[in-house]
């Protein structure tokens, strides 16, 4: 660590006659990195002028604060913009930054060495290769390499910085660290056996149960309604899996398309390790959805891209396009880390337009409990953080319970997920808490005695490895958990009520809110458990809690609300 503030100390003052501008990219330190207060013992070295990089410059918008208040007020019921979405030409015409500003950021790239210049359709990111000196000089900061926990990579050990015409236009620079990523959100185990106790049985799921278990089978098909999905990385075997889902429960062939998200020559092959996840989140929708959407869209990330710079094209992507009603994020990292190196700032830009123009974003809110950021769900005490993007006050948070069902498969009770401590030590509980940076949004306001911070998640589904999905990966049945499966649930059950409204719901928060503080029969209330360990977490309670939000949904009862008090007009 002292080694790292010297060599930031030292490049700033050999810069410090060049007029710059601060950036919402900040030194990067990871939050290991400051608990344990040390780095690796090899000296660090910075990466040599020509060695390659790739960045993503994100920029503002012309005016956030008007953008983020249309975003509620088009979402807000009695409000006078109520459902008067923006299209996507007109998010361009009235918030993106402007031709002429795109232009000088591309100057400024080119001017620096850097090559293969693509600007985002919605003019948001500005994607360029270039090499650590150009780097350097465009942005006033070193790359260095350097180990953490035994792996090497690099970070930007200054903030990074552009000059000062520039800096009323550039958001973050993205791409100057490649040690901390996203990760999924699953769990994967043995077929486990049914088990009755006083709760009710706790037994796997095939997909199409959701329906039935959440009450939404009185409700029609998502036939009507297009999905998205985030994935990192290609989704060949995915298709062969879904394909393969819809034969065995005899349903019709799903409409799907694929979209490379960054580079044209990125790396858009199938992970392996990532198939597992894209399937939960494909058979989890389609099942919850009744079995049809009116198409599939795959949001392909590319896995060889610098940082998470990939996913935040993928996000972004998806709103330029439009096209997606509601979109599934099975996904998540510390939020210290996403703030420190300017990714969570520029992807609240990136959902707030989604919003704005009336999608839904679904993230998971996280497998670790209260410890994302303590080395991924190692127990730390008290010290809690939560996970990224599912703090966003622009997507909806969705946590994990364990489920119960009763005699015909009928929805019994749920209570917090939270399976204790792997062999490893690792813990597997849902994510909960308040963020560190975000504040509480409005709609919020009716969760008393509790931070003025967003607070997540807002909802939850079955997440439990025990109470999982049955799911097809590489052709073989599996059973899977995790908030990577709450979140596909809530996809294909909102696309349903989507549907039935004619695609006229938005961004359903405040809506959410709003309605089950007044209706608390809307929900299921989770009441015991917590998402912790050793006396530590937060604790399920009556009404709103960190653990699981409201609870979950029943949808037939939530579709008659919305029909009835004018929740969808």
């Amino acid at each position: 660590m002292p080694l790292a503030l010297a060599s930031c100390a030292a490049f700033a003052a050999s810069t410090s006659s060049t007029l710059w501008a601060p950036t919402d990219t900040k030194a990067f330190i990871t939050p290991s990195q400051v608990q344990s207060r040390t780095l690796s013992a090899t000296p660090l070295l910075e990466l040599a002028a020509g060695e390659p990089a790739h960045i993503v410059v994100t920029l503002k918008l012309r005016d956030e604060a008007k953008l983020k208040a249309f975003a509620q007020a088009v979402n807000q019921p009695g409000n006078a913009q109520y459902g008067k979405f923006l299209k996507r030409g007109q998010f361009v015409a009235q918030y993106a930054p402007t031709e002429a500003q795109v232009q000088e950021v591309v100057a400024h790239l080119r001017k620096n060495g850097f090559v293969n210049i693509r600007v985002a359709p919605n003019r948001l990111l500005i994607s360029a290769d270039g090499s650590a000196g150009a780097v350097k000089s465009a942005f006033n900061t070193p790359l260095v390499r350097y180990e953490l926990n035994g792996k090497a990579g690099y970070a930007n050990t200054a903030a990074a910085q552009v000059p000062q015409n520039l800096g009323d236009i550039v958001g973050s620079v993205l791409g100057l660290q490649n040690v901390a990523r996203a990760h999924t959100l699953l769990k994967v185990g043995d077929r486990t056996a049914a088990k009755t106790l006083a709760a009710g049985t706790a037994k796997a799921h095939y997909p199409t149960e959701f329906p039935t278990i959440y009450d939404a089978t009185s409700l029609p098909t998502a036939a009507n309604t297009t999905v998205g999905i985030i994935t990192i990385g290609g989704v060949s075997q995915t298709l062969q899996d879904l394909q393969q889902f819809t034969s065995a429960n005899n349903l019709a062939s799903v409409n799907t398309q694929t979209i490379q998200t960054g580079s044209s020559s990125g790396d858009y092959s199938d992970d392996q390790d990532g198939q597992g996840e894209w399937d939960l989140d494909s058979q989890s929708i389609v099942g919850s959805a009744g079995g049809a959407v009116q198409q599939l869209l795959f949001y392909m990330a590319d896995q060889s891209a610098s940082g998470n710079t990939g996913l935040t094209q993928a996000f972004n992507q998806a709103v330029s396009d439009d096209t997606a009603k509601v979109i599934n994020v099975s996904l998540g990292w510390c939020e210290a880390d996403a703030n420190a190196d300017g990714t969570l700032q520029a992807e609240d830009r990136i959902f707030a337009a989604g919003a704005a123009q009336g999608q839904t974003f679904s993230v998971s809110s996280g497998d670790e409990g209260v410890y994302e950021c303590n080395n991924r769900g190692y127990p730390d005490g008290s010290t809690y953080s939560v996970s990224w993007p599912a703090s966003s006050p622009n997507v909806i948070a969705v946590g994990g319970t364990t489920l119960y069902t009763g005699s015909g498969g009928a929805y019994s009770s749920e209570t917090v997920w939270n399976e204790g401590l792997d062999q490893n030590g690792k813990l597997w509980a849902t994510g909960g808490g308040y963020s560190v940076y975000e504040s509480k949004p409005s709609w919020q306001s009716v969760v008393s005695g509790t931070p003025s911070r967003r607070l997540l998640p807002d909802i939850s589904f079955d997440a439990a490895q025990s109470t999982g999905a049955m799911i097809y990966n590489y052709g073989q049945l599996q059973q899977i958990g995790g908030t990577s499966l709450a979140s596909p649930i809530f996809v294909g059950l909102w696309a349903r009520l989507q549907s039935a409204n004619s695609n006229n719901l938005g961004f359903p928060a405040a809506s959410l809110y709003s309605a089950i503080s007044s209706t608390p029969s809307l929900v299921h209330d989770v009441k015991s458990g917590n998402n912790g360990y050793g006396g530590y977490g937060y604790k399920a309670a009556a009404g709103w809690d960190y653990p699981t939000g409201w609870g979950s949904v029943d949808i037939a009862k939530l579709g008659s609300y919305i029909k009835s008090k004018g929740f969808a007009k």
